[in-house]
């Protein structure tokens, strides 16, 4: 079996700063390379397949638009290209390889090799077929993989869905206007999903819509449904802010982004609410065992507003001994605010392959493709 350390479609890059070396995936697939949503895995348990969302600068008009996929495998060192699938918002069988997409109104499965063929998971019902509209933001499995979360976006509507893999019927859980969206199954509990308020336009009246705040001036993002309940359950940050929350491995905690602060941890059993002091803390992710973070920060001149493109550094934290060390200290930014990059290549860090690498965007060749950072090296500089 290949490694990123062994590949030939990989290069190493050594941080200038703090000496942390990365394996870069060469742009031979397309000009830019990033991996799937961080909250849904792509890859498979073996270790054997990798996929990654392609694009071709300058088409895409939007986030998530112009997508394509590919995927690495590393037992024959060959990368396969999809033109046909739409990456984005995708997620992989960890045992057989293959990828699970979303179309504006399908749900397919195809496995690694190019000529794999192509299988019709669901099509979207037709009360739910309002242009413009897609299936989902990204697809997660119920923990008995017997299911696949679905956001499904209709025009101005959100109606949150379960598919029935093998029957492709779609079982409604919850329906509520605006921009509601990043769904996702608990990892180990077939009933309970998460979702989030988000940003959204209005498309009726073009209007802009900002995530709501209660009365206590905390953001009301983070949302729970558990399958017949009439109801969502909120679950409020300790401070103003939150963000770009996921499930622990073992679906005991719901961690969320506090820029400010760091990362805030709700045990969803027992309530108890704390917040980690992680110094980078824009995007993060835990490992399997929760001692473990990577995480990453925008770098931006003072005054300078957020714009997408921006420049960027990741983070390795040890949460037991409070130690942290940088991955990549700096993400050039390849975009300027007046003209940000539309495919949304924040660094996006997650662990992948059993918590042996952190699988992270990065733009330290001049374009955009994926980083593997070897974690050993890193829980030896963070004991």
């Amino acid at each position: 079996m290949f490694t990123p350390e062994t590949s030939k479609h990989f290069v190493p890059y050594t941080d200038p700063v703090t000496g942390v070396v990365s394996y870069l995936l060469r742009n031979e697939t397309a000009p830019l390379q990033k991996m799937c949503y961080y909250v849904s895995k792509n890859w498979s348990r073996d270790e054997r397949y990798f996929w990654i969302v392609t694009a071709f600068p300058p088409s895409g008009w939007m986030e998530g638009s112009a997508f394509t996929a590919a995927c690495i495998d590393f037992e024959t060192d060959e990368i396969y290209f999809h033109p046909d699938i739409q990456g984005y918002g995708s997620c992989v069988d960890q045992d057989t390889g293959e990828l699970y997409y979303r179309t504006d109104n399908l749900i397919l499965k195809k496995g690694p090799r190019s000529d794999s063929p192509v299988v019709r998971i669901g099509r979207c019902p037709a009360k739910y077929r309002l242009f413009p509209g897609n299936m989902g933001t990204h697809l997660t499995f119920s923990a008995d993989h017997k299911e696949l979360c679905c956001d499904i976006h209709s025009g101005n509507e959100m109606y949150l869905t379960s598919l029935d893999i093998e029957s492709g019927v779609f079982t409604e859980w919850h329906h509520r206007h605006g921009g509601w969206n990043h769904a996702q199954f608990n990892p180990v509990d077939n009933d309970l999903i998460m979702f989030a308020m988000e940003y959204w336009q209005d498309l009726k009246t073009g209007e802009r819509k900002i995530i709501e705040y209660d009365e206590n001036d905390h953001r009301m993002r983070t949302w729970t449904i558990r399958r017949g309940d009439p109801d969502a359950v909120l679950h409020s940050p300790l401070f103003r802010e939150q963000t770009h929350e996921w499930w622990s491995s073992d679906g005991r905690y719901i961690y969320y982004c506090d820029v400010d602060h760091g990362v805030g941890r709700i045990n969803y059993q027992t309530g108890e609410h704390i917040m980690l002091p992680i110094p980078y803390s824009w995007h993060a992710h835990s490992s399997e065992d929760d001692r473990y973070f990577c995480s990453d920060t925008k770098i931006l001149p003072e005054g300078q507003a957020f714009y997408r493109g921006a420049a960027s550094a990741t983070m390795f934290t040890d949460i037991q001994t409070g130690k942290n060390v940088v991955m990549i200290s700096e993400n050039p930014a390849l975009y300027q605010p007046d003209e940000p990059c539309v495919y949304h290549i924040d660094p996006h860090p997650r662990f992948v392959f059993n918590d042996k690498y952190v699988a992270q965007v990065t733009t330290v060749t001049g374009q955009v493709t994926v980083a593997f950072t070897p974690v050993s090296p890193l829980k030896e500089k963070t004991k």
